[in-house]
C-alpha cells in the first residue's frame, strides 16, 4: 500500500461511535484523488477519494489544519441528535491517537453512500458523504459552504487550494510572482537585517508594495486592495540597503562587499527614482570614503528627508584595525539631491559614532536629525543623536546593563517617531535583573527570552539623559505568553498606535494587540484585541481612516485594516 500525502479532511469515525448507516445497494467506486492538496499556500498531506467527478476527504485532517486560524472548528458527537456536530470557531481537540490511512492509486475502492447525520453550530446540515473501509468522507464543496473556508481548483498545477476564512477588515490579494513569508515571529535577533518589506500610501488613494526578493518588485492595489499594476526593478549592485518613498521621489539603497578594501571600490549607490519608478540619477560612496568592507552589515538601514536633504542611516563593517578585525558601527550619509552629492564625513568614526549598531531609525525635526540606534558597545544603549550632521546631542533612551560589545542584550526596537512634543521609541525588554551574565550569543539566567512592551519618552524641550521616561504597556516576563517586536504608527501629531503580536510558549501565533497613545506616549484607553490577524516586517501606514499593513505568507498576501476612530 502506498502512503498518500496531501490535504486530509480526516475523521476517522467508526460504525459505531458516530452511528453510521451504509446501504449497500449506493455502492460507487472511488479512486484516490490525484491532485495535490494545499491549505493557506502550504501542501499538506492528504487521503482524499474522486467518487463521480467530485473530491471527498475526511474531517478530522481538515479539522486539524484549519485550528487556530478564522475556518477553525471541532468536531464531537451529539448523542441526543445521534449526530456528528460541527463546532465552529472552537480548535480542534483531537480524540486519542489518529493514524495515518494507506491507501493506493493503482486500485478502485467501494464508497457506499452514508447516512450520517450532521449538526453544525446546532442546525442539522444535509451533507452528502461516502463511507470507504470505515470511514466517513465528505465533499470538499459542501463543507466549504458550511464552516466557511475558501476553496477553488488549479488546473494548471492539478492543485486543490484551500484558504481559511477572511476575517473582518482584512483583505486577501493577488500577487504578482512568488512572495517570501514575512510574518512576524517569537524570535528576537540580536541585530536586525535589511527591511526588504514596504508599504507606500500613495497620493491617488491606491497603495503599493515595495519588496527586495530576486528583483525589486512593486505591486500597486486599487481602495479594494484588487492588484492593478506591477513593476520590476533590477538590482544594480548585488545587495539591498533600503527603500525611501518621499514627497517628490522614491529612493533605493544598492551596495556590494569590499574584501580587498579598495579605496576605489563603489560600494554604496543611492539611486533616486520619479514617483512611476523611472530612474533618474543617483550619488556614488566608495570604500575610501566610508571605510567600508561590507555596507548594510548587521542592520536595518531607513532614510528620512528635509527639503534637498536625505539622510540614509545604515550600518556597515569597516576597514581592518590596528587590532587587525573589522569593526560594526552605523554608517550616516547625508545627501544634497539638488545635485546629489554627499555633504558629511563618512569616515571610520562619526559624529554620531555607535558600535555595534544593529538597528537604525531617523527622523527630522525641522532641520534636525533624529539619529537612534541599538548599540551594544559604545554606547551600550538604545540611543537618540539628534544634530546637524556636524554636532550632535546624545541621549540615551534605554540603558542595557552588560559587558560591552556582548551582542545579547535582550532588547529590540520597534519603531521611532516623534509627536508634537516628544520623541518617542516603541520596543521590548527582557527584565534585566535576571540576567546573571551576557554573551554575545545568549542571557544567562533566563528560562525563556520572554518581553515587556516598552515606550521611552524624550521630550523635546529637553535634550538629556535624566528627561527619558519609560511607559510599560504591557508585561509578559513570567507568563504564559511572548509578545512580539513592537510596531509604532504616527496617526497624527498628537496620537499614535502601538501594535504587537502574541504568541504561546510553543512559539505559535495568537492574537494581536494594540493600544492607542497620545504624544506623551500615555495610553488613551485599553489594550485592544484582534483575533487571526498577524503582523509582518512591513511598517504600518495610515490610509483612508485606517491603519493598514500587508503580510507574505505560504505564497499568499492578505492586507489588514485597523478603522482609526
Amino acid at each position: 500500500m502506498k502512503r498518500i500525502f496531501g490535504l486530509l479532511l480526516v475523521l476517522l469515525l467508526v460504525t459505531p461511535a458516530f452511528g453510521i448507516k451504509t446501504f449497500a445497494s449506493n455502492t460507487v467506486k472511488a479512486a484516490v484523488t490525484g491532485s495535490s492538496t494545499y491549505f493557506d499556500g502550504e501542501e499538506k498531506s492528504s487521503n482524499g477519494f474522486n467518487i463521480e467527478g467530485s473530491n471527498y476527504f475526511n474531517l478530522r485532517d481538515l479539522a486539524r489544519n484549519f485550528s487556530g486560524t478564522p475556518s477553525q472548528f471541532n468536531i464531537t458527537w451529539n448523542p441526543g441528535n445521534q449526530a456528528i456536530e460541527i463546532e465552529t470557531g472552537k480548535a480542534y481537540s483531537p480524540e486519542g491517537t489518529e493514524d495515518s490511512l494507506y491507501f493506493s492509486r493503482s486500485r478502485t475502492y467501494a464508497a457506499t453512500l452514508s447516512s450520517s447525520k450532521v449538526m453544525v453550530d446546532g442546525v442539522m446540515q444535509s451533507i452528502k458523504a461516502y463511507n470507504i473501509e470505515g470511514n466517513t468522507y465528505f465533499q470538499l464543496r459542501d463543507l466549504a459552504d458550511k464552516i466557511p473556508f475558501e476553496l477553488s481548483y488549479d488546473s494548471q498545477q492539478n492543485r486543490l487550494v484551500m484558504f481559511s476564512r477572511t476575517p473582518d477588515h482584512a483583505y486577501r490579494a493577488a500577487v504578482s510572482g512568488e512572495v517570501g513569508r514575512n510574518a512576524e515571529s517569537s524570535y528576537f535577533p540580536r541585530w536586525k537585517s535589511t527591511v526588504s518589506s514596504y508599504l507606500v500610501n500613495n497620493s491617488d488613494g491606491t497603495v503599493s508594495v515595495v519588496e527586495a526578493g530576486k528583483q525589486i518588485t512593486i505591486d500597486t492595489y486599487n481602495a479594494k486592495y484588487e492588484l492593478a499594476a506591477t513593476q520590476k526593478i533590477d538590482y544594480e549592485l548585488p545587495l539591498f540597503g533600503g527603500f525611501y518613498s518621499g514627497a517628490q521621489y522614491n529612493y533605493i539603497a544598492f551596495g556590494q562587499e569590499n574584501r580587498e578594501e579598495n579605496d576605489n571600490k563603489e560600494v554604496i549607490r543611492i539611486v533616486r527614482y520619479d514617483k512611476s519608478f523611472n530612474r533618474l540619477d543617483s550619488v556614488s560612496i566608495t570604500g575610501g570614503q566610508s571605510y567600508t568592507v561590507e555596507p548594510f552589515d548587521a542592520g536595518s538601514g531607513r532614510m528620512a528627508e528635509s527639503g534637498d536633504t536625505l539622510v540614509f542611516h545604515t550600518s556597515r563593517t569597516r576597514y581592518t584595525t590596528e587590532d587587525k578585525l573589522n569593526h560594526q558601527s552605523q554608517l550616516t550619509i547625508i545627501v544634497n539631491t539638488s545635485n546629489m552629492k554627499v555633504t558629511n564625513d563618512l569616515g571610520r568614526f562619526q559624529k554620531n559614532h555607535v558600535s555595534h549598531s544593529f538597528d537604525q531609525y531617523v527622523l527630522f525635526d525641522g532641520g534636525s536629525q533624529v539619529l537612534v540606534d541599538h548599540g551594544d558597545a559604545y554606547p551600550r544603549s538604545v540611543v537618540l543623536h539628534k544634530g546637524n550632521g556636524k554636532t550632535y546631542n546624545e541621549v540615551d533612551l534605554l540603558r542595557i546593563p552588560g559587558r560591552i560589545g556582548a551582542n545579547a542584550t535582550g532588547v529590540s526596537i520597534g519603531g521611532v517617531e516623534m509627536s508634537s512634543s516628544s520623541y518617542i521609541a516603541a520596543m521590548n525588554t527582557v527584565d534585566h535583573s535576571l540576567v546573571r551574565d551576557y554573551t554575545s550569543y545568549e542571557m544567562v539566567g533566563l528560562e525563556r527570552d520572554q518581553r515587556d512592551i516598552i515606550l521611552s519618552v524624550l521630550p523635546k524641550n529637553s535634550i538629556n539623559n535624566s528627561s527619558v521616561h519609560t511607559v510599560t504597556l504591557a508585561k509578559y516576563v513570567g507568563t504564559d505568553q511572548i509578545a512580539s517586536i513592537p510596531k509604532l504608527v504616527r496617526i497624527s501629531d498628537d496620537q499614535m498606535m502601538v501594535l504587537w503580536q502574541e504568541f504561546d510558549t510553543e512559539n505559535r501565533p495568537g492574537d494581536v494587540k494594540y493600544v492607542l497613545i497620545d504624544g506623551n506616549g500615555k495610553a488613551t484607553g485599553n489594550v485592544q484585541t484582534i483575533k487571526n490577524f498577524m503582523l509582518s516586517e512591513c511598517k504600518p501606514v495610515v490610509s483612508e481612516g485606517n491603519v493598514v499593513w500587508y503580510t507574505n505568507g505560504n505564497g499568499s498576501r492578505m492586507f489588514y485594516t485597523i478603522p482609526v476612530k
